[in-house]
């Protein structure tokens, strides 16, 4: 294990040393005219408002990981970071890091139903209906019945489907986990597990023969949760034939009118008594979707590096990530994902041009890294932290930057976990802008987790009130805050500044 060790840091050192000069020559290219060696040149809400509405417009596609305008999106970046004179991090000494993943592009999704007694109604995206990311494609026209949380778990004492039949049937379902603990634990399994996710649920449906599957948010505060554009799929192998969309609750209203009951009204039961509550509804619904699959389609990080000016201390590392993906589009409906997450990768742009343009070149080497895949599962993120060219404990911190421009304050999360740090940013905040709260967590946090399990300390920069448009087509430059997100970039990076200069050690960490 030490000889291992050893090797990976000797590897890890001429990874670094080897574009030393170039992170030298680009710090000096851009000093501070002033000579100010603590400015933060270049962190501006124009510019960064300028990056958003480059990466969320349909050139890039929605930035769906594996698509063609995720590739673009992924080039552009590289660019970016090849003009501030950073050293690649990428595969064969280039900016890119290729892995494979699942992919699905949707090319055509579309939905009407016919309630009890009523007339064909054609529904429209976004508002009334999405695919889900990881649909199956087909035509089916079918009765439609209700399964509660669309769950067929025995072991833990709960089958939505006993006595149920769904056979040529489209199933409606609710896509949450029930809110409440099975009525028996399963060995191995803690909870619901991964039943709950949409592939499991899908899976579990056809089956039973049921050929297709139709998901609505659970009530919840008296409302129902829009449909969204998700590629969070779950396990399981592909159901290539078998339709999968999300609806909203004023449709599923319409498919459960006649049945005597209401959305609310199914929670209500399912919560209360325990036990499901399935039944037919006497509605109809016609489905008709076509993607492409591929189980191995390429996608790629962005990786770039600024070696440390200090020859002590340029061996640890302070990696800074934000993920550069979205969920794509459908029926020529564009997901921007403004905020989620062209802001942090705009944020995460800004800090390294300000690092590149400072006089003084960090003590410690930064890595700075655009994750693919993180709607997705954390892929990217999981890809870059198994094959680091340097062991975990090189590595300072993680900071990580999601979703930062829409709301109206920061919230720092990790700091249960590594409170030295987060009492750091708090600092740095409480002498100059003040828009953190006190409120954090403990653990990553999205594509700080994987690096969390590895034991390497995270801050998760997250604008407060932030989801208003969570994966909804209205997630768009417009609805966002640009002093925010400016005032977030700067904290970013003046909390990189001092972690390299060595005002944090992760090794006075707190367990």
């Amino acid at each position: 294990m030490r000889r291992d060790r050893g090797a990976a840091r000797a590897r890890a050192g001429a990874w670094i040393l080897a574009g030393a000069a170039i992170g030298l020559a680009a710090a000096a290219a851009f000093a501070d005219k002033k000579g100010n060696p603590d400015a933060v040149p270049g962190i501006e809400a124009e510019a960064l408002m300028k990056d958003v509405r480059t990466l969320a417009s349909p050139k890039f596609g929605g930035r769906l990981a594996g698509s063609p305008g995720y590739d673009e999106a992924a080039r552009w970046a590289a660019k970016r970071f090849e003009k501030l004179g950073l050293r690649p991090g990428g595969d064969a000494g280039s900016y890119l890091q290729v892995f494979p993943l699942e992919y699905n592009a949707i090319e055509s999704c579309r939905l009407s139903i016919t309630p009890a007694g009523g007339a064909p109604r054609a529904l429209a995206i976004p508002d009334d209906f999405t695919c889900r990311g990881f649909t199956g494609s087909g035509t089916v026209s079918a009765p439609v019945v209700f399964a509660g949380f669309g769950l067929s778990l025995p072991d833990r004492g709960w089958d939505d489907y006993a006595g149920l039949d769904v056979a040529g049937k489209i199933v409606l379902v609710f896509k949450d986990a029930p809110p409440f603990d099975p009525p028996r634990a399963a060995e191995g399994v803690k909870g619901w597990g991964d039943a709950t996710l949409p592939r499991p649920k899908a899976l579990a449906a056809q089956a039973r023969g049921a050929a297709g599957l139709l998901m609505v948010s659970l009530p919840k505060d008296g409302r129902v949760g829009p449909p969204i554009a998700s590629v969070l799929h779950g396990p399981g192998e592909q159901p290539a034939g078998f339709p999968q969309q999300h609806v909203s609750g004023a449709v599923a209203a319409q498919l459960l009118a006649g049945s005597g009951a209401t959305l609310e009204s199914l929670a209500k039961e399912l919560a209360e008594a325990k036990a499901p509550r399935s039944r037919p509804l006497g509605s109809k619904a016609a489905m008709t979707v076509a993607a492409k699959y591929r189980p191995d389609q390429p996608a790629a990080n962005v990786v770039a590096v600024l070696p440390g000016g200090d020859p002590e201390l340029r061996g640890r590392v302070v990696v800074l990530g934000a993920h550069l993906d979205h969920v794509g589009t459908q029926e020529e409906v564009l997901w921007p994902g403004a905020n989620d997450n062209a802001s942090g990768s705009a944020a995460l742009l800004a800090v390294a041009e300000a690092f590149a343009k400072s006089h003084r070149p960090p003590r410690q080497t930064l890595v700075f890294v655009l994750f693919a895949a993180e709607e997705q599962g954390l892929n990217g993120s999981r890809w870059f932290v198994e094959r680091m060219p340097f062991q975990p404990d090189q590595v300072v911190a993680m900071l990580n930057l999601d979703s930062v421009g829409h709301g109206e304050g920061l919230q720092l999360g990790g700091g249960k976990s590594a409170p030295q740090l987060w009492e750091l940013a708090r600092t740095l905040d409480a002498a100059g802008e003040r828009i953190t709260i006190a409120d954090t967590w403990a653990g990553g946090g999205a594509d700080a987790t994987p690096f969390h399990e590895k034991g390497i300390p995270t801050l998760y920069f997250a604008s407060t009130k932030s989801y208003t448009h969570l994966h909804q087509a209205s997630d768009r430059p417009e609805t966002l805050n640009p002093a925010l997100l400016e005032k977030i970039a700067r904290l970013a990076f003046r909390t990189a500044r001092s972690v390299s200069d060595g005002a944090y050690d992760r090794e006075t960490v707190t367990p």
